[in-house]
């Protein structure tokens, strides 16, 4: 029978506390990945890298849970390769469908448990042991996580417990991401997040239609940002982007919504402004963030701008969309300026 993770003993760290001082840093790089995680793939990756570290697999396996069908990804190679593809539901290996029905992990080791639990990848590669364990958000199942490693060695009972722990670190990480979502807060920055944008926009757009008002959009971009992170890295990356972040929310008036868009875009929600007026807000927001002191060289942080109005019957994608237009334009002409949409 396979061991499940309540049978094997409460394993202390290996001999000489290595493991545990080991185990206690990924803990910690996990839990510093969730103040600034904005995708819940930044943190699986993240997991499969420490699991990787921690035990001497060659595969881990995510099972993302689904109600149509799961979707799998499967870390190679240290966590730098990465294979996904979705799995219809009736080719679910049985292990993996025990666990997410139990909630429990369990570790197979004979031949006869590997093909037992998961048929096709015990087929097609030299399995010597492989640990499948659940991954739990409120309380409920959200992913399994399976660990292969080949023939012949077997992976053992501290580890397994060591690989739990990690990912029950993750599944932390995971709910706080989500909480940050469901609030609409970007965990960056502070300003609104991409999903409350697009929501606000839409209620924006709706106001905007039953009162005949005036609503327009602007989209920006740092120009030349990509060089922050390579000189100096993503932490001062992260800086420039929560001053970027302050200097627009204290342009902008109290009911103007400050979004981050993704990377270094950023949306602004202008409701009652005309394509002239958002465009003179759009220059003045161009000359704040120049005054942004910085480590490189030239004035302040540069940024392109798109301006747009909304018409009646554009969507909240067609608004968008005539922004990144004209953004694109101002990046083509030479940077560091506001164009505005084609009417």
């Amino acid at each position: 029978m396979a061991s499940t993770l309540a049978d094997i003993p409460g394993a202390a760290p290996d001999a000489g506390g290595v493991d545990a001082d080991s185990l206690i840093a990924a803990m910690r790089r996990l839990a510093l990945l969730a103040e600034g995680a904005s995708e819940p793939e930044t943190i699986f990756r993240a997991l499969a890298r420490e699991l990787f570290s921690a035990l001497p697999v060659a595969e881990v396996h995510v099972h993302h849970l689904r109600p149509q069908e799961d979707l799998v990804v499967t870390y190679l190679h240290l966590g730098e390769g990465r294979i996904t593809y979705a799995e219809p539901l009736d080719r679910r290996p049985p292990g993996v469908a025990w666990v997410a029905g139990t909630g429990q992990g369990f570790l197979a080791r004979s031949p006869e448990e590997l093909a037992a639990s998961l048929p096709r990848l015990y087929a097609i590669a030299d399995l010597g042991s492989a640990l499948l364990l659940p991954l739990r958000l409120r309380g409920e199942v959200e992913a399994v996580i399976v660990l292969a490693r080949p023939r012949p060695e077997a992976i053992t009972d501290p580890a397994a417990r060591r690989a739990a722990t990690l990912v029950d670190q993750a599944a932390t990480a995971l709910a706080l991401l989500r909480a940050r979502a469901e609030a609409g807060t970007d965990p960056v920055t502070g300003c609104m997040n991409h999903r409350a944008m697009r929501r606000r926009l839409q209620e924006e757009i709706g106001r905007a239609t039953r009162t005949d008002g005036a609503l327009s959009c602007l989209l920006l971009d740092l120009d030349d940002f990509k060089l922050v992170n390579d000189r100096h890295g993503h932490q001062a990356g992260d800086t420039l982007l929560r001053e970027v972040s302050g200097a627009l929310m204290g342009e902008f008036r109290a009911f103007d919504r400050v979004a981050r868009y993704g990377g270094d875009e950023f949306v602004v929600i202008l409701a009652g402004a005309d394509l002239h007026s958002a465009a003179g807000a759009a220059d003045r927001a161009r000359e704040r963030l120049l005054g942004i002191s910085t480590s490189e060289d030239g004035p302040g942080v540069s940024a392109s701008f798109g301006v747009a109005q909304w018409s009646a019957p554009m969507t909240v994608s067609e608004l968008l969309e005539a922004c990144d237009a004209a953004l694109l334009r101002s990046k083509r002409e030479g940077k560091g300026r506001v164009t505005r949409a084609a009417a």
